[in-house]
């Protein structure tokens, strides 16, 4: 909730109860507590959500878990176990929006299809966030963000690993929005909502230029198209330190400045040809000067064409800097902020994430979770708080020792 006498963020209220893993719906939920929503974050005891052990991080320490549970709250249930599943069940009374990951059917054999859950909490806003979607030839399989984009022709212009997990990323925007518009509906209406979000469907969204190139003409893999580097306006470029240069001039007044500039007016008429010559000798032009001196000669011109950076110097940047899109946090992680500002304000949700089943006891007393259960069986249930190896093992040889001592 906002703090007294402090701006209401626009989803302060509304419970969120996540059972996601990995990137896709941990997303989904960091953005939605990002717009004020109280994300409990329902985890197996033993390991977690497997972000949490990503080798990326400091001593430790995921980046990627910082990043994406940042704002959550961490409840240890396994729910293989019967127990577990009634405490989540109990949880969901109070619960606005539900977030899985599963593959389809596998809430049904906990005993919690969704279409059930629809029937016990009307008003619940159900998001499944799967690979192929819930039905289809496809929907069973196994898969990642790299088979949705190839699948989905996402890949098809420049058939090369991607830089970002597309599918992913653009799946868990689709999804917070659908439940965005869920919650508005049911607003009005009181119904809930079942969201079946496939990252297939993302991926093909996220080549909708490839479609529309399609639908003129069919493509071969690897025919490169207008925005992936079939024309020399838009493409990029070594420069002369062995660095790149991304040039999107796409506009024609864009590509006539940058000609002009350069004393080539005879490639202005040249922008869109897909000649390899007319390729290469942008390229030698490009190649003569340093990334630097590319920029700073872009700039001037007012052509839109940039450095190509590392993560690191694009956090240094100016204007990356200025937007504080990403910042660290405490612990050194860093946190990455909500992409958009609200009234001159970027939403931000908690500043740090949760160790696994940090929340367990306090949940479990404020929702009364399994009131059936005594404190002494809760670990038979699959309740649990942290749970170290270590831990256990120390406990384990605390008794032998203890029960040693008795004989």
């Amino acid at each position: 909730m906002a703090a007294a006498g402090a701006e209401p963020r626009p989803l302060d209220g509304v419970r969120v109860v996540d059972l996601s893993r990995y990137l896709p719906g941990p997303l989904v939920t960091r953005l939605l507590a990002d717009m004020g929503a109280r994300v409990i974050k329902v985890e197996e005891p033993r390991l977690g959500d497997p972000v949490r052990h990503d080798p990326q991080g400091k001593e430790g320490r995921s980046a990627l878990a910082a990043m994406l549970l940042a704002g959550h709250e961490s409840l240890a249930l396994d729910l293989k176990r019967p127990a577990a599943r009634e405490c989540l069940e109990d949880l969901l009374l109070a619960a606005d929006v539900l977030v899985e990951s599963f593959r389809p059917g596998t809430l049904a054999r906990f005993g919690l299809a969704p279409a059930d859950l629809r029937r016990r909490y009307p008003r619940l806003v159900i998001c499944s966030v799967t690979g192929w979607g819930q039905e289809g030839p496809h929907a069973h399989r196994a898969g990642h963000d790299l088979g949705y984009q190839a699948l989905a022709g996402a890949l098809a212009g420049s058939p090369h690993m991607p830089a970002t997990q597309t599918a992913d990323v653009v799946g868990a925007w689709s999804a917070a929005a659908a439940v965005l518009a869920a919650l508005l509906r049911r607003h009005r209406t009181g119904r809930g909502a079942w969201i079946d979000q496939a990252l297939l469907d993302a991926a093909g969204h996220a080549a909708v230029t490839g479609w529309a190139a399609e639908a003129a003409v069919p493509r071969e893999v690897g025919e490169p198209l207008l925005l992936t580097g079939a024309v020399p306006c838009y493409d990029l470029y070594r420069t002369r330190d062995d660095g790149w240069l991304a040039v999107a001039a796409l506009e024609p007044r864009f590509w006539q400045k940058l000609c002009r500039a350069l004393g080539r007016k005879d490639l202005i008429f040249k922008q869109y040809a897909r000649d390899a010559g007319v390729r290469r000798q942008v390229a030698a032009l490009m190649a003569e000067r340093t990334r630097a001196e590319w920029a700073q000669f872009m700039a001037e011109h007012d052509v839109p064409a940039e450095p190509v950076l590392s993560l690191s110097e694009a956090l240094a940047h100016p204007q990356v800097r200025h937007r504080e899109l990403v910042r660290p946090g405490e612990d050194e992680l860093p946190r990455l902020g909500y992409p958009a500002l609200i009234d001159g304000e970027r939403p931000r949700g908690g500043a740090r994430f949760p160790e696994l089943g940090e929340h367990t006891e306090a949940l479990v007393r404020e929702f009364g979770l399994a009131r059936q259960l005594s404190r002494g069986r809760r670990r038979f249930a699959g309740i649990g708080r942290r749970f170290s190896v270590k831990r256990w093992l120390l406990r384990f040889a605390g008794r032998v020792v203890d029960a040693s001592q008795r004989r």
